[in-house]
């Protein structure tokens, strides 16, 4: 079942109807997702591989940075590359771990300096209410920091806490500063069926995949591990359901040719013992995994703002 083009892109607009947010969450969240997906079917190529997926893991805070060693020994046997989201003051006070992410080929994202309403750094700051030239400076004070303690220069950013705190006046200031994308909003918050797609001035924006039980959510291992909200305690039990949930993407991405973009928080993937399992995974069903600079520099399929 392909979801109607002009339901679709009407239930787009409604991430803030909680009655339909509602309804679709606990009567058919799975059946939604895919019927969402299944209209990738021919509009992407990805080589000869099924599908293609980007792992992307947000180094917000110490605990997460200092399990960066972690995650990199578990991504080695596989030659993954990763996408990793960086806070430029966590960079400068650990550039040791930084560091190793780029020696091992992986790649380095522009997270802003000090992450607005990370409550260690910048308490009571929301990324999308601070000025323009508040913005701006937060980008370019994580750019250079990258720049001389990492020797490299970060072409994309995710905005901190994205999601609903997302605007997309964030496209003009990453023009000024040369960047090339942003993966900073989701899935069932566009009309591309969750391809990255040409937002505006140039930017390619990657929309982060949402979760099979709650399409209206972000998949991420916060939002099934550590949420605090009773609906998503009733809906998830853990690693476990973690586990099954990925599993369900991958196999909604083979039999779509979809495109997947995953989001994870190191802590919480080094305290998983079933991330190992999830590499698996992703080797068994022969997907193209990428990051998101590979999949520009290879020409990989861009959709229109429209889809």
């Amino acid at each position: 079942m392909v979801l109607p083009e002009r339901i679709y892109r009407w239930i787009a607009t409604q991430n803030s109807n909680l009655p339909l947010v509602g309804l679709v969450t606990f009567t058919a969240p799975g059946l939604f997702v895919k019927s969402i997906l299944n209209g990738n079917r021919d509009k992407s190529l990805w080589a000869s591989k099924k599908a293609c997926v980007t792992l992307s893991f947000d180094c917000d805070y110490p605990d997460d940075v200092e399990a960066i060693p972690a995650i990199l020994e578990m991504l080695k046997p596989y030659r993954y590359k990763a996408s990793f989201a960086v806070v430029g003051h966590w960079v400068q006070k650990y550039p040791k771990e930084h560091a190793a992410v780029v020696e091992q080929g992986h790649e380095i994202m522009n997270h802003t300096y000090s992450h607005p309403d990370n409550e260690l750094l910048n308490p009571g700051r929301k990324f999308r209410y601070i000025s323009k030239d508040e913005k701006m400076e937060e980008i370019v004070k994580c750019h250079e920091i990258c720049k001389s303690e990492l020797g490299i220069e970060p072409i994309g950013l995710r905005i901190p806490h994205f999601k609903h705190l997302f605007s997309s006046d964030i496209y003009a200031l990453l023009s000024e500063v040369g960047y090339r994308y942003s993966s900073s909003t989701w899935l069932t918050n566009t009309t591309t069926r969750g391809l990255p797609f040409q937002a505006e001035h140039g930017i390619v924006e990657f929309p982060l995949t949402t979760c099979p039980k709650h399409p209206f959510t972000v998949f991420d291992t916060w939002h099934s591990l550590n949420a605090q909200r009773l609906s998503h305690r009733l809906l998830h039990r853990g690693p476990e359901s973690y586990l099954e949930l990925f599993r369900d993407l991958l196999r909604m991405a083979r039999e779509t040719g979809s495109y997947l973009n995953i989001y994870m928080d190191p802590l919480d993937i080094k305290n998983i013992p079933g991330f190992e399992i999830m590499l698996k995974l992703l080797a068994d069903e022969d997907l193209d995994v990428v990051t998101y600079s590979q999949y520009l520099e290879r020409g990989m399929h861009i959709a229109s703002p429209n889809g």
